[in-house]
């Protein structure tokens, strides 16, 4: 998510097997001797040059963001929880239900508990996006303890998800490894590590020609393939999560398919040149297509798009609506042109996922969790409001749900 970087009249602001050749930097093997790759089997899930396919049909992903951060609890301590209120397990267990009810096929968590999953078994018929988060501020990623942490999360996450899939078989469409991860960080880990052209993993290997920061994230994908692999027998699908502002730093085409997350409103404020669309011609389907046509022959996955309705800012409106101030007229209106823009691209991609389903009131507090900001835009992305009732919290539909529930069950 574009946290607090977008405003319209002002700044924004915002191994391989389970250690890695030569640190995971770069292979120690002679260069004319790369070790095999080894394949190992595949979930449900594979991929073509355009789409990703489940059991080798077309799998067109229909997915929402779900972040169960009710208002007092933080996301980043609630996924390690196996002891929730039942108020709490209660609201997971009906919002996945109402996110099946709209059409979704997909859900993309982020730190979720054990019984987020669980929820989402017990609903039946959905699959699930696994996004692992990664810092994105570090200023090296190729530092020692930093890898380690992060080898060591991934290993946790993917043992909770497999404590509720005990056959082993979770519906996890991939893995999205890291986020976001921040121009500075970037450029300031290609600058201290530029002799890292290349990483030869066991089952990820890039060529020659990337950067380091490109290094790091392959030699985290191929840490959780081999673990998940080595432990549980399956291996997702593995990709990264990019955005406009660092499209053109960081490709992944050694990944099994290309993630960005893509906003409306972001597009002419970064890429002021975009084209537009071929269609539609809105600049988010420019944009759009322009990311596919990058790496044409192999999937885009929207993995992010949205609009907030915050009431404290400046109202934009039709065709690339605002960081903010929409209306929820402008939410409904500006996300199905998302849809549609997505649907009729000259190019084909491979599903959108919505940014979000709830209001984030909990952004940067505990205390902050138990009132929403009128000031703060990050809170009012949800196609669902969050309101008191009595001493818990209930969900209220904005139009947008009613819309796309119509869209997507037709």
């Amino acid at each position: 998510m574009l946290m607090k970087e977008l405003s319209v009249s002002l700044i924004i602001i915002i191994s391989s097997a389970l250690f890695s050749c030569g640190g995971g930097s770069q292979s120690s093997l002679p260069q004319d001797k790369s070790p095999e790759v080894v394949e190992p089997v595949s979930n449900r899930f594979t991929v073509n040059d355009n789409y990703i396919l489940k059991d080798g049909l077309t799998f067109e992903v229909r997915g929402v963001v779900y972040v169960p951060g009710y208002p007092g609890y933080l996301p980043w301590q609630l996924e390690s929880s196996t002891s929730l209120s039942a108020e709490l397990q209660d609201s997971i267990l009906q919002d996945i239900t109402d996110i099946k009810a709209m059409g979704a096929n997909t859900i993309r968590f982020w730190g979720s508990p054990a019984y987020s999953y669980q929820a989402l078994k017990n609903v039946g018929d959905l699959n699930f996006i696994q996004t692992i988060w990664i810092d994105g501020n570090v200023v090296d990623f190729h530092d020692h303890n930093f890898k380690q942490e992060t080898k060591t999360y991934i290993k946790t996450v993917i043992d909770r998800i497999y404590s509720v899939y005990t056959d082993n078989n979770p519906p996890l469409v991939a893995y999205l490894i890291g986020n976001e991860l921040s121009e500075v960080s970037i450029v300031t880990t290609n600058a201290a590590h530029p002799k890292i052209t290349h990483y030869q993993g066991k089952y990820i290997s890039t060529g020659d020609g990337i950067n380091a920061t490109e290094a790091f994230i392959a030699e985290m994908a191929d840490y959780a393939i081999t673990y998940e692999f080595g432990n549980y027998g399956k291996r997702s699908l593995v990709s990264y999560a990019n955005d406009i502002r660092t499209a053109y730093y960081v490709e992944t085409p050694f990944l099994d398919f290309r993630s960005h997350n893509a906003y409306s409103y972001a597009v002419p404020y970064y890429r002021p040149s975009t084209l537009p669309g071929s269609v539609t011609e809105t600049y988010f389907q420019g944009w759009v297509e322009e990311l596919k046509s990058r790496h044409p022959n192999m999937p885009l996955l929207i993995t992010e798009t949205g609009l907030s309705v915050s009431p404290n800012a400046y109202r934009v409106g039709a065709p690339n609506y605002g960081y903010g101030g929409n209306t929820v007229e402008d939410q409904k209106n500006g996300l199905l042109q998302n849809l549609t823009d997505i649907q009729s691209a000259a190019l084909p991609v491979a599903g959108v996922v919505i940014h979000e389903y709830l209001d984030a009131w909990w952004k940067f507090s505990l205390e902050d969790s138990y009132s929403q900001d009128p000031n703060d835009i990050e809170e009012w992305f949800g196609i669902v409001k969050l309101k008191k009732s009595g001493a818990w919290y209930s969900t209220e539909f904005r139009d947008v749900y009613f819309e796309i529930k119509q869209l997507w069950l037709e």
